[in-house]
């Protein structure tokens, strides 16, 4: 059984993007990155806020990274 797609591959394959196309615009320099962004959900700071931005908010960074939750924890 296949598990279904994460938000983010979701949202590449939303836009039509090649993992290395998805890469270039989160700041990656390969597909490997993207596929384990992909895989795990959890990536880094700049990455994970370049992601949100890319979906329009609709994948909140702090899903993605811990710091980013832990500064969004302390601002609200």
């Amino acid at each position: 059984m296949q598990k279904p797609p994460t938000p983010i591959a979701k949202l590449r394959a939303d836009l039509g993007l090649s993992l290395e196309a998805f890469g270039e615009k989160v700041g990656l320099s390969s597909k490997g990155q993207v596929s384990l962004i992909e895989r795990s959900g959890r990536c880094s700071l700049p990455v994970a806020l370049a992601i949100e931005a890319l979906s329009e908010g609709k994948i909140d960074a702090a899903s993605l990274n811990e710091d980013v939750a832990k500064a969004r924890r302390v601002a609200a």
